[in-house]
């Protein structure tokens, strides 16, 4: 009889597995200690700017990854890929002729970074080549946290360069203004 037929308040009857409480517990705890390993060896792990990153306040994304023992940064998307004329985005100001016909989505814009050994998260020695005056760059990267990557490109000495900030993709979170 159910209680809804009017009927009596019968109990359903209990089934009891044996050992499922301790199972349970003993999940628990082999859950707990792996999720801790994940979260020691990932804290353990030094930052890296390999990965994707939104460049020039949203224009374009470049993925940088290793290339031998150095980063290199390629164009992957682009807000707009297209110009005026319809065609793909080309290197038109490229100061060598031979390359000014390739287009801009899927170049190598970085180039040669490796760690610097004095400077923690921090990689120079590389290029940086700019598409829209086709002049390449000294280039010096530095990770401020895990998802901002200041970008110098500079001139012969550092102090004569520009620093751009770019936002790792995904680690954008929702506008609060």
């Amino acid at each position: 009889m159910h209680p809804s037929d009017g009927g009596g308040s019968r109990r359903a009857p209990r089934v009891r597995i044996r050992g499922g409480a301790a199972r349970a517990r003993s999940f628990w705890a082999v859950a707990c200690i792996l999720a801790s390993a994940a979260a020691a060896q990932a804290a353990t792990q030094p930052a890296t700017p390999i990965g994707r990153w939104w460049v020039e306040w949203g224009a374009a994304q470049v993925e940088i990854r290793s290339c031998g023992a150095a980063l290199c940064g390629e164009i992957v998307w682009l807000r707009s890929p297209f110009g005026d004329d319809g065609c793909p985005l080309r290197d038109d100001h490229n100061a060598d002729d031979a390359l000014r016909g390739r287009e801009i989505l899927g170049m190598e814009l970085l180039g040669g970074l490796r760690p610097t050994p004095t400077e923690p998260d921090t990689w120079s020695g590389g290029v940086i080549y700019d598409p829209t005056s086709g002049r390449t760059y000294d280039a010096l990267m530095t990770l401020d946290g895990s998802d901002r990557l200041d970008v110098r490109g500079y001139f012969g000495f550092r102090i004569l360069g520009r620093t751009v900030t770019w936002r790792r993709v995904g680690s954008l979170g929702p506008c609060t203004r």
